[in-house]
């Protein structure tokens, strides 16, 4: 069935479509007409044609894990001899692989390790930003939260130090799906809606930019995903610190590309 055209209309005349659009376009929308939509809020928001990307490489620093999230086969619990925590010489190698191959940013992040405090943080950010010219991109929402508990610290108290120790910016790691129902149902034992919001606003409101990430396709339903997407439109009006976007422009060194049409 063809995009309804009066949602096509508010589309392509630059308004928002409401929860009900959202969910009619994801059950009978065509999904080449959907790209071409999207294309046309592109050109709109970005003229110019010119995109920017990052080489980055992700780096898991540990994967022990006390969450023990019920779909996850990353984790390790103490005392696994398969559980690991990188020492400063393998994470050396693999930012000088990175930088040697034109990279500029890590994307730094783990599981929940029960030993580890704000100061081990510190300290790592600091010799990180004083060893090499790299973005840290690093710690979900939910590493956070983990960091808060141990250090018996505020979000704002912990963000506020990692800051000035070397983070640059956070992934959106953890979001899944933005809704309880399906948090609880598949298992998610990493925090809640509200804390997953909660720390990126926090991060915002202290000028931070983050990145927001979905996992689809599993038990969620159609109207849980025009949800989470209405969380992430929520928030970013009240603080415009989701990147990237034509307001999200950082200090990270891009490449430009051109795009055609």
């Amino acid at each position: 069935m063809a995009v309804a055209d009066a949602i096509e209309k508010k589309v392509l005349a630059g308004e928002r479509l409401t929860r009900e659009e959202g969910i009619a376009l994801l059950r009978d929308a065509d999904l080449l007409e959907l790209g071409m939509l999207a294309d046309a809020v592109r050109q709109r928001l970005h003229p110019e044609g010119l995109v920017t990307y990052i080489i980055d490489r992700n780096i898991n620093y540990t994967n022990v894990c006390t969450a023990q999230c019920a779909f996850c086969a990353f984790y390790r619990d103490l005392p696994s001899k398969e559980g690991y925590l990188l020492s400063k010489e393998q994470l050396a190698a693999k930012i000088e692989e990175t930088l040697a191959l034109g990279g500029n940013q890590i994307l730094l992040q783990g599981g929940l390790h029960p030993d580890l405090g704000i100061e081990y943080y510190e300290e790592l950010f600091r010799w990180i930003k004083g060893s090499y010219p790299i973005w840290i991109h690093g710690l979900s929402p939910a590493e956070v939260k983990h960091i808060e508990k141990v250090s018996s610290l505020s979000t704002e108290e912990a963000l506020r130090r990692l800051v000035a120790a070397g983070l640059d910016s956070i992934p959106g790691g953890g979001a899944e799906i933005l809704s309880d129902r399906v948090r609880q149902v598949i298992g998610i034992a990493k925090g809640t809606t509200a804390e997953w919001l909660s720390v990126m606003e926090t991060a915002h409101r202290l000028g931070m930019k983050t990145t927001a990430t979905m996992m689809f396709g599993h038990v969620e339903t159609l109207e849980e995903r025009v949800e989470h997407l209405l969380h992430l439109r929520d928030l970013q009006d009240r603080t415009h610190g989701f990147t990237p976007s034509s307001a999200g422009r950082s200090s990270r060194p891009t490449r430009p590309w051109r795009a055609t049409s």
